[in-house]
């Protein structure tokens, strides 16, 4: 995904929408697309887990996940 399309689709977005990343591990991929989910803070999360968790009801904080994929290790 390139900065253009980023940019169209984050303007799709709720404008007051959390943006999120998965956390941890090592090295980048290309951007596959963005998702919408509510998530909620998890207090318990250690240094390697991410700061929020996926919050199964609609009652949690909108968010949009940028989200990347490894698509050569198959």
């Amino acid at each position: 995904m390139t900065v253009t399309e980023l940019i169209v689709r984050l303007t799709q977005a709720p404008p007051n929408a959390k943006v999120i990343v998965r956390g941890y591990e090592n090295g980048y991929n290309d951007v596959f697309e963005l998702r919408s989910l509510f998530v909620r803070q998890n207090p318990e999360a250690k240094w390697y887990d991410g700061e929020y968790e996926k919050s199964e009801a609609t009652t949690g904080i909108e968010a949009i996940e940028i989200y990347g994929e490894n698509k050569i290790s198959e």
